[in-house]
C-alpha cells in the first residue's frame, strides 16, 4: 500500500475497483486528487484519513476507475468539421438518393456558391448501387454549389462539377503521385471520384469559416470528455504550423475545455516548426508536437512514396529530431515501413510507429517484430468493417487482418485508438471489439486475435502515453501523476464481454477538475 501523504486532497474517489495500470501497484479502491495531480492511492478505508473537508469525497459505488483515455491516432479538425458537415454515414443514409435528398435540404439553406460538405459515405452500404457516387449524381441535387462528400475511410471524396471546376480537375488534369483521379471508361472524364488526394483538395479548397468551425470544434471536445477521452494525438500527415498556431489559440482563448492534445507534424512541413525554433516534444502538458507522420499508400497497385524513398524520409524527420509514425495499412507498404524504421536512431525513449498495421502476413509480422515498432491500431474496425471484410478481403488473407494478440504476446508494443472521423471515437467500442473480435452483425472475426480486457485498457491508457514519449505524467494512476481520470458506472471487470458495450461513463476528469458528469 502506498504511503498515506498528509496532504489534505481536493477530491477523493471511493469505493471503487481503482486499475491503476501501474505495475507497482496495479489494484486499490481510492484515489486522492489535490490541484491538478493524483497525490495518493490506497484503500477506502484509509482515504478518510486524507478525505476531511473541504475534499469533496465521490463514491464510486464499484463503478471502475481508470487512467483518462488517450485516443492515439484521431484527426481533430476533420472530426470535427463531420459534426457540422451532411451526414452519409450507414446509420443516416441508405442510398444515393438518400445523400442527394440530405444535399437539397442543406442546398436549400446554404448561400448558393458556397460549399456544401458531406462525411461518412461507404458505397457497399448504398443498398441500390454498391458504388460510390459519381460528380453526376451530386449534380442532380444542387448544380449551384460546390459539393464535397468525402468516403468514411478518410482516402476518398467525391466532387461535383462546380466543385471540380473550382479545384482546376478536368479530363487533362495530370494525377498527383500516389492519387487516382477515376475517369468514365469510354469518354475518359473525370467522374469526380478522387483518391489519395486530400492534400490537392486542400490547398484549392476554403476551410471552413472560423464562426462555424470554432463551435464544432467545442462540441467535438465536449463529446470526447464524455467518452472519457481526456488525451489525443492528432495524426493528419498534413498537419502545419498554421494548424499549431490554431490548436494554440483554441487553447488560450475561452473555448470550454479541450482534451490534451499531441499534434503530430506532416513530415513534409517540418522544417516550418524547426525554423520556428520548435522541436519534437515543443508545448506544455496540453499543446505538444509529437511524431512527424508519414503518409505511405498503395493505390492501383502503385506504392507511394516508394520504399527507398520512405527509407530517405524517415532518415530526414530522424536528422531533425523527429520519432516517425508510418500510415502503413496494406502489407507491402507496412513491409517498407517496417524495414523504413530498422535502421532509425530512436529520439530519446520514444518509439518510432507504424499505424494502423491492417494486413500483417507471416512475411510482415516478422518485419514488425524484428524491427521494433510500436503499432498504433484501431480494433473498432473489426466492428464497424468486419462484415464488409468477411465479403471483400481475400481469404488467405482474412486471418491476418488488424492482428492483437499474436503482435503483444511477440513482445511488439501494441496501441490503440479510433481513426476518428472515420469511425466514432468511444473508446469502449475499441475495447469491446478488441476482446471479443465481433463484427455489427455479431459474426466473429479470427477470434485468435482477442485480447483481455485488462490489456485492451491498457492499450488506450498506459500504452499511449508511453507511445508519445509522455508516459510518466499521464496514462497511469500513481502518486505525482496528472489527475486524468475516468469512472464507469459499473465494474468492468464483473461484465460478461458481450455487455461491455453497455458501460458509461460516469466522470471524467482533466487535471483535477471534472469536465463531464
Amino acid at each position: 500500500m502506498v504511503e498515506i501523504r498528509p496532504r489534505i486532497a481536493d477530491t477523493v474517489f471511493t469505493n471503487a475497483r481503482v486499475l491503476t495500470m501501474d505495475d507497482a501497484m496495479p489494484h486499490a479502491e481510492a484515489v486522492a486528487v489535490s490541484a491538478d495531480r493524483i497525490v495518493w492511492v490506497g484503500s477506502s478505508s484509509d482515504a478518510a484519513r486524507i478525505s476531511r473537508p473541504p475534499a469533496r469525497v465521490i463514491d464510486c459505488d464499484g463503478g471502475t476507475l481508470l487512467p483518462g483515455f488517450h485516443d492515439a491516432h484521431i484527426h481533430l479538425l476533420a472530426y470535427a468539421s463531420s459534426l457540422i458537415s451532411i451526414d452519409c454515414r450507414p446509420s443516416a443514409v441508405a442510398s444515393i438518393a438518400d445523400i442527394q435528398r440530405a444535399i437539397r435540404v442543406r442546398a436549400e439553406r446554404t448561400q448558393e456558391g458556397e460549399w456544401i460538405r458531406g462525411w461518412g459515405y461507404d458505397e457497399t452500404a448504398l443498398s441500390d448501387t454498391s458504388r460510390h457516387p459519381t460528380r453526376w449524381d451530386l449534380d442532380e441535387a444542387a448544380s449551384h454549389h460546390p459539393i464535397r462528400i468525402n468516403h468514411r475511410s478518410g482516402h476518398a471524396a467525391v466532387l461535383n462539377s462546380a466543385a471540380m471546376e473550382r479545384v482546376g480537375i478536368g479530363r487533362s488534369t495530370p494525377e498527383p503521385e500516389g492519387a487516382t483521379i477515376d475517369r468514365d471508361l469510354e469518354s475518359g472524364e473525370p467522374n469526380g471520384l478522387l483518391f489519395e488526394m486530400n492534400e490537392f483538395l486542400e490547398q484549392r479548397i476554403p476551410p471552413i469559416p472560423a464562426a462555424e468551425m470554432r463551435p464544432a470544434i467545442q462540441q467535438a471536445a465536449r463529446q470526447l470528455l464524455r467518452l472519457g477521452i481526456t488525451s489525443t494525438q492528432d495524426a493528419t500527415h498534413t498537419n502545419d504550423i498554421d494548424r499549431w498556431r490554431l490548436l494554440s489559440r483554441l487553447r488560450k482563448s475561452d473555448a470550454p475545455v479541450m482534451p490534451r492534445i499531441t499534434m503530430m507534424a506532416g513530415s513534409a512541413r517540418l522544417t516550418e516548426f524547426t525554423d520556428a525554433g520548435m522541436r519534437f516534444g515543443s508545448g506544455d502538458d496540453w499543446l505538444r508536437l509529437g511524431h512527424a507522420k508519414i503518409m505511405a499508400t498503395q493505390t492501383a497497385g502503385r506504392q507511394s512514396p516508394s520504399p527507398l524513398e520512405l527509407r530517405r524520409i524517415g532518415s530526414d524527420c530522424a536528422q531533425l529530431g523527429f520519432p516517425v509514425a508510418i500510415h502503413s495499412v496494406e502489407a507491402r507498404v507496412a513491409l517498407s515501413a517496417a524495414n523504413a524504421i530498422e535502421n532509425l536512431p530512436l529520439i530519446g525513449d520514444t518509439p518510432h510507429r507504424m499505424e494502423h498495421c491492417a494486413e500483417t502476413p507471416p512475411y510482415v509480422f516478422e518485419a514488425i517484430t524484428r524491427r521494433g515498432a510500436t503499432v498504433v491500431t484501431q480494433p473498432a474496425f473489426v466492428y464497424y468493417s468486419g462484415d464488409r471484410y468477411t465479403e471483400t478481403v481475400d481469404p488467405e488473407m482474412l486471418p491476418y487482418l488488424y492482428r492483437q494478440r499474436t503482435l503483444a504476446e511477440s513482445g511488439v508494443r501494441l496501441v490503440f485508438s479510433s481513426d476518428a472521423p472515420v469511425i466514432d471515437p468511444d473508446p469502449m467500442r475499441g475495447i469491446a471489439a478488441a476482446v471479443t473480435r465481433r463484427s455489427v452483425s455479431g459474426a466473429e472475426l479470427t477470434p485468435n486475435e482477442r485480447t483481455s480486457l485488462r490489456e485492451a485498457l491498457r492499450a488506450y491508457t498506459a500504452a499511449p502515453a508511453f507511445a508519445t514519449g509522455i508516459g510518466a505524467r499521464i496514462g497511469t494512476l500513481a502518486p505525482g501523476a496528472l489527475a486524468d481520470i475516468v469512472v464507469f458506472d459499473r465494474d468492468l471487470m464483473a461484465m460478461e464481454t458481450a455487455e461491455l458495450g453497455k458501460a458509461r461513463v460516469a466522470i471524467t476528469m482533466l487535471a483535477g477538475e471534472i469536465v463531464s458528469e
